[in-house]
């Protein structure tokens, strides 16, 4: 049970990660890509960027 957790875990951080740092990567706010890459703290980062400043990207572009 311990190891399906640590999986399930571990693909729900890539998830976000990878979906986050593709949006800051389009948008060109490095601070935010690296910030996400470096600190993985179960996509809680990653959902709030994608979330809250969303309406910030759509704007730049």
């Amino acid at each position: 049970m311990f190891i399906v957790s640590v999986i399930l875990l571990s693909l729900w951080e890539i998830y976000w990660t990878a979906k986050a740092c593709w949006k800051a990567a389009q948008a060109k706010e490095g601070y935010w890509f690296i910030f996400m890459l470096v600190f993985n703290l179960l996509g809680i980062p990653e959902i709030y960027y994608l979330h809250f400043r969303k309406d910030k990207n759509k704007l730049k572009i």
